[in-house]
């Protein structure tokens, strides 16, 4: 279990406070990237499996430092995209899953998707388009939470990680809540908080 957050828009400063929020899914090491031009920050906690080497600190960033990602899962077929990969010519610096998502994405862009098999959330910053690519795995095994409350994009693995970048999202959704009491969870992309979905 990792742990991701991101904000495009707003304050930055709270990024830090965002990113310890998630320490308990991801002891062992953590990450904060800012870019001060495009006004956006991302953040990682890690739990070192697969490769518990500094070559997957995240953070992680192409060769060229242009495309940044995080990522929380894992992808079960890693070891054979490995392998498409090195045949085209892609190098590796460690052992990693979250490496493999970097290069495909390289590779294939957001027709990586097609690709994977696994249970995953993770965001893309590419930087030469300025453009964020968020995905999560269809069944949302991995938990990924959104907010675009006063023009701030903001996103977590938890929504307590979300009310650190936007403290202003607490009014409640009676309609959601109603689902969960009703189901033991909530159908849709509805949470507990109206300004706040997964």
């Amino acid at each position: 279990m990792c742990g991701i957050v991101g904000v495009w828009g707003g304050n930055l400063s709270n990024l830090k406070a965002a990113n310890l929020s998630l320490i308990h899914r991801g002891p062992d090491d953590g990450g904060i990237y800012k870019d001060n031009k495009l006004n956006i920050g991302l953040g990682h906690r890690r739990l070192s499996i697969i490769d518990t080497s500094s070559f997957g600190h995240q953070p992680m960033f192409s060769s060229d430092g242009k495309i940044v990602l995080v990522f929380n899962g894992e992808i079960y077929n890693y070891k054979e995209l490995r392998s498409d990969l090195k045949r085209k010519g892609f190098i590796f610096q460690g052992e990693s899953d979250t490496e493999i998502l970097l290069n495909l994405y390289l590779s294939e862009g957001k027709e990586m998707l097609s690709k994977l098999n696994g249970i995953f959330a993770f965001a893309i910053l590419d930087t030469n388009s300025e453009s964020l690519f968020i995905a999560r795995d269809a069944l949302g095994v991995k938990p990924l939470y959104y907010s675009t409350k006063d023009s701030i994009f903001s996103f977590a693995s938890e929504i307590k990680a979300l009310l650190k970048l936007t403290p202003n999202n607490k009014e409640l959704d009676a309609e959601s809540i109603n689902r969960y009491l009703s189901f033991l969870w909530c159908p849709g992309d509805g949470t507990p908080l109206k300004s706040i979905k997964k």
